[in-house]
């Protein structure tokens, strides 16, 4: 089985979860909320969470619950770890049954599904999957940068976060928008939100909303 093939199926779940339930959580504060709020649908029961490594907690955490394991397995990493890509891998392999090394990453990138400069470094953890490398980077150049200004006050205080919008379409492999005044660039993106089954006016109104209050808050 290829890296790619598991890193796409793996997308495809997370998004169809997103589009059809509550979004999944992208940071918490600590590890102490993963077992409930990882797969909160569970309340915590049935979940595992255990180290990654031999370091204890320090690479990274493994969640999972019973059934899909594509959607029902996840890896987080604190926001201060440099080791995110090694977590990834690990996490791939003992979910899978594989043996991959970062080499195998060719063309993607494993991917802090919240960027780091958005989440406090003290106790947060993020969820890691693997991206499109083109598709990470385009977002990095544009949304994330501006998004990720210090004026926010979420992005010195708040740990725990959804997936959104703009999330969800870079796990998608999804190309960003230039920005606010891209119409059709958003346009683009609403489509693909209604192809997977989410309504399209709440989709544009959504991202309008996030891409108005980043690159405003960026401009000022």
């Amino acid at each position: 089985m290829h890296l790619a093939h598991i890193i796409a199926e793996r997308s495809r779940a997370i998004v169809q979860a997103w589009a059809g339930n509550d979004p999944p959580l992208v940071s918490v504060s600590g590890i102490g909320q993963l077992p409930r709020m990882a797969h909160y649908d569970m309340l915590g029961q049935d979940a595992d969470i255990a180290p990654l490594g031999s370091r204890g907690i320090g690479l990274g955490v493994f969640a999972a619950k019973p059934g899909d394991k594509n959607v029902n397995t996840s890896v987080w990493v604190p926001a201060s770890s440099q080791s995110y890509k090694e977590a990834y891998i690990r996490f791939i392999n003992r979910v899978y049954g594989q043996a991959f090394t970062k080499s195998d990453m060719t063309g993607f990138d494993a991917d802090h599904m919240l960027n780091r400069a958005r989440a406090p470094q003290g106790s947060t953890y993020i969820r890691v999957e693997g991206v499109p490398s083109a598709a990470n980077q385009a977002w990095g150049r544009l949304f994330e940068k501006a998004s990720s200004h210090p004026g926010f006050y979420a992005n010195q205080h708040r740990e725990m976060r959804k997936m959104s919008y703009v999330i969800c379409a870079k796990l998608a492999g999804q190309m960003p928008p230039a920005g606010p005044l891209d119409r059709p660039g958003i346009e683009r993106l609403a489509s693909f939100f209604a192809s997977v089954g989410v309504s399209r006016k709440e989709a544009l109104d959504g991202l309008q909303s996030m891409l108005d209050f980043a690159y405003g808050a960026h401009a000022s």
